[in-house]
């Protein structure tokens, strides 16, 4: 049998007192108060401790998992090509939209800016003229014709050189405008040398301002354009107090004007001359602009953007780009758009041209096999890895004392339940029947651990591929191939499918599918082109648009994918306002309460050392007093005996 080690409470060395060793009696005295206590509180802290551990691997375990299930929502599940994709492409914008397809775009010519060049400035140059700028489209009025004009009759708004002269040559300068300017109403040409310039005579070029006939010149139309504000714009004024500017003053009053950027240009390293260059903002044939100066004659011409080439101007001012809209053809369809991203063609993808070409590109539509097992298997591995960690955290051991950091919070054993629900619970929204994670080929052995069916998989991929969408998308779409549905990131819709009903009495209602909830009458407004589109003071930012103004009743479905609704269980248990958090809340108070009760021990311990540490040093004294008067007296005692 083995000797166990017992406190050595006589004292070998304390002959004099009462022989006890006080320093192992007043240890063994407080560790019998103090200990049990100790230890009590030392397993509770040692099992505090290890919850917010077990919290702080779920945390972590969490913020990988939303990693994981956002980055599965921006997977894509079709392979878009083209055939040119130096000229054109084409990308995703909502995958729930796209359906398998080829399609042909050819003779494109892309949309481009208006950039116009003022030639010829000083950094010293100063201007006391107002420049009035306007926004709008340049169009070709008048055409070059080799045809002589005889006899017949000049149209207004067009351009024409004098060709020659025939009969008396009299004058007709009353109806003459500058070329260069579209909405000048200045007298232009007049008939003696003796006047301003420029003179009526061959060769001469004008706008004509009024209808006339003149049978004493002969003349040839020519190119030239004309001006047209975009609608609802205004013209925009600057230094209307005609005060002097320097160059980069001016040019800096152009750049702050909506629409159009000016940059000034040094022309060559180290030179004096400069060009501004202005800009529109944005393409499209109805984003020109047009300036015009205060100033008359040729002064009025410094800032003037002409696309006149009949005749050059006082300072050479020059278009180096025509404002365009993008033109091209789709599947043989002459199309046309202001902005080179094109969104409303084809349906759930976005069209992105970037140079001309005359020749066809292929655009293929295609549904990726690859992609969407690549999806599955992405999901299965983090739905198992955070199945794995929160068993393991939560793990209760029948046979021992080895359980879980958290195996009997309540918190995450809530959690534990939801997590188990979202694998089970359908998906709706996709359609008319709901989505099960079993039905895309993800299903649960008898363990709960997550799976891939492959024959599951094969059968839904070939019967109803569009299925797969709800692992990571999101849905708004309806019944009707001519109703759009669309709401605010604020809008505040279940994921479920809804009927919108046609009333007999013209109006339409709303109501959740399968449900006994009361029907919500929408708004109706008229659509600009036709048909209607519907609202609701219920369901703010949802909007249901019809091309017909009197659509049959039909379905609404509103789906939220699986990703994100996984994500968002992640968020929730990194919410700092989450019952997980407030559990770790608790936790940490008791672990502070624990250290503020152990270090109280460690104060009484403290003391009650020191009290027994004096009262058995007051016995001692005491004792070894007495034990000093005894052995005295049995001194006596003996000295007595030997005098007898």
């Amino acid at each position: 049998m083995a000797e166990v080690s017992k406190p050595d409470y006589l004292s070998l060395v304390n002959k004099g007192g009462s022989g006890f060793n006080v320093s192992e009696l007043v240890t063994s005295i407080v560790a019998a108060e103090i200990e049990p206590k100790r230890a009590i509180h030392k397993t509770k802290q040692e099992k505090t401790e290890t919850a917010i551990s077990g919290i702080g691997f779920l945390n972590s375990q969490a913020t990988l998992s939303k990693t994981q299930f956002d980055a599965i929502s921006q997977n894509q599940f079709f392979n878009l090509s083209s055939s040119n994709i130096s000229g054109v492409s084409l990308t995703a914008a909502d995958e729930t939209k796209l359906s398998p397809a080829t399609r042909s775009i050819s003779d494109v010519t892309i949309a481009k800016k208006m950039i116009f060049e003022l030639p010829g400035f000083a950094l010293t140059d100063t201007f006391t003229e107002t420049l009035s700028i306007e926004l709008g489209e340049w169009s070709q009025s008048s055409f070059a014709s080799d045809t002589v004009i005889v006899n017949t009759e000049l149209q207004a708004g067009k351009t024409y050189k004098v060709h020659a002269t025939r009969g008396s040559g009299s004058a007709f300068d009353q109806y003459t405008r500058d070329p260069h300017d579209p909405s000048s109403t200045v007298q232009y040409m007049y008939p003696t040398d003796s006047a301003s310039d420029p003179k009526l005579a061959v060769d001469a070029q004008f706008r004509v301002s009024n209808n006339f006939t003149n049978a004493n010149w002969d003349f040839k139309e020519v190119d030239n354009y004309t001006f047209t504000q975009k609608a609802g714009s205004t013209a925009v004024n600057l230094n209307a107090t005609n005060d002097t500017l320097t160059l980069t003053q001016m040019v800096a009053l152009i750049d702050a004007v909506d629409g159009i950027e000016a940059q000034l240009v040094q022309k060559s390293e180290g030179g004096s001359e400069y060009s501004v260059i202005i800009t529109s903002e944005s393409t499209g044939k109805e984003n020109g602009f047009k300036i015009s100066s205060s100033l008359t004659g040729s002064a009025g011409q410094r800032w003037q953007t002409s696309l006149f080439s009949g005749t050059t101007t006082a300072f050479n001012n020059t278009l180096a780009q025509s404002a365009k809209d993008l033109e091209f053809k789709l599947d043989g369809v002459e199309i046309s758009r202001s902005q080179n991203t094109v969104t409303d063609l084809i349906e759930g993808g976005s069209l992105n041209f970037t140079a001309d070409f005359s020749g066809n590109s292929t655009l293929t539509i295609a549904r990726s096999e690859a992609d969407i097992r690549k999806t599955i298997s992405d999901t299965i591995s983090s739905l198992n890895e955070f199945k794995n960690e929160i068993d393991r955290l939560t793990f209760i051991d029948l046979e021992g004392d080895n359980n879980g950091p958290l195996a009997m919070d309540p918190s995450v054993g809530v959690l534990k339940s939801n997590f188990k629900k979202l694998s089970l619970t359908p998906l709706h929204g996709y359609g008319e029947n709901p989505v099960y994670l079993a039905q895309l080929g993800i299903k649960t052995n008898s363990l709960g651990e997550f799976f891939f069916d492959e024959t599951t998989f094969s059968k839904t991929f070939t019967s109803n591929p569009s299925a797969f969408t709800a692992l990571k998308d999101a849905n708004i779409s309806t019944s009707l191939n001519y109703v759009t549905a669309s709401k605010r990131s604020y809008t505040t819709l279940d994921s479920a499918n809804y009927d919108i009903t046609a009333k007999s009495d013209g109006t339409y209602t709303i109501k959740k599918s399968g449900t006994t909830d009361s029907e919500v009458t929408l708004l109706s407004l008229p659509r600009t082109g036709g048909g209607v589109k519907f609202t609701s003071s219920k369901y703010p930012g949802l909007s249901i648009e019809s091309a017909s103004a009197t659509p049959p009743s039909f379905k609404l479905y509103i789906g939220e994918s699986f990703s994100k609704k996984a994500s968002e269980i992640m968020a929730g248990v990194l919410d700092m306002q989450s019952s997980l958090a407030k559990a770790k809340e608790a936790y940490e108070t008791v672990k502070e309460d624990i250290s503020d009760r152990l270090s109280k021990l460690e104060v009484r311990e403290k003391l009650i050392t020191t009290q027994y540490t004096e009262r058995f040093g007051e016995m001692e004294k005491s004792m070894t007093q007495f034990n000093s008067t005894k052995t005295l007296l049995e001194n006596f005692v003996e000295a007595w005996k030997k005098q007898k």
